[in-house]
């Protein structure tokens, strides 16, 4: 869940980013996916079904390799990040991967590319992000982490790249089970870098 905490307009609106995946193979999996998920709070009048629910994606993470100490997948999927009025479809790759430095200190990456299929004047624009993110393995249970990376579309890319940060922590309450809180600036360094713009989320990651 993500709460929206900006100035003057904190707690509009609310998403739910859900994803949805399902071990297909030991190395493949497929799912459904979200970017903003259903949303609430809009403070859109009269709201249509559209300024609820507007955007699903289908992906898959592909096994590449992994170790004690390392594990490399790779993610493909066809985000529609508008449903309504128009449909925008998109392609996306990436790689996500982890890196163990110490026993409590482990460095994640999912760098991927997006390309946008139709409506690019409209803003489906093919673009770049570059996230990561060190978690501190504090207890058994306990695990906070820092985040931050860089993206932003190819065109004109210097005049609106981002630069986000976000600090959190997760607790495990399971056997692949998590729980956890963060803050996040979604552009705090960028060329229109602000600490106005905020947001908090609530993680859940669930094993079935």
């Amino acid at each position: 869940m993500r709460v929206n905490m900006s100035r003057n307009s904190a707690f509009q609106p609310v998403n739910f980013p859900v994803d949805f995946f399902w071990g297909v193979t030991h190395n493949v999996m497929l799912g459904i996916t979200h970017e903003t998920g259903p949303r609430f709070n809009t403070g859109v009048q009269n709201p249509k079904f559209r300024d609820t629910y507007n955007d699903v994606g289908f992906g898959s993470v592909i096994g590449l390799a992994d170790g004690r100490n390392y594990e490399v997948d790779l993610h493909a999927g066809v985000p529609l990040h508008r449903l309504s009025p128009d449909v925008w479809v998109g392609a996306q790759f990436g790689i996500l991967g982890r890196a163990n430095f110490a026993r409590t200190v482990a460095f994640v990456y999912d760098p991927s590319l997006y390309f946008g299929l139709n409506h690019h004047d409209e803003g489906n624009q093919n673009g770049i992000d570059l996230p990561f993110w060190f978690y501190f393995q504090a207890t058994n249970i306990v695990v906070p982490f820092v985040g931050s990376g860089l993206r932003g579309p190819f065109q004109k890319f210097g005049d609106n790249y981002a630069i986000p940060l976000e600090g959190g922590v997760l607790f495990t309450v399971g056997h692949g089970d998590h729980i956890g809180v963060d803050l996040e600036f979604p552009d705090l360094f960028g060329n229109n870098g602000t600490p106005r713009a905020r947001q908090i989320g609530f993680i859940g990651q669930f094993r079935f």
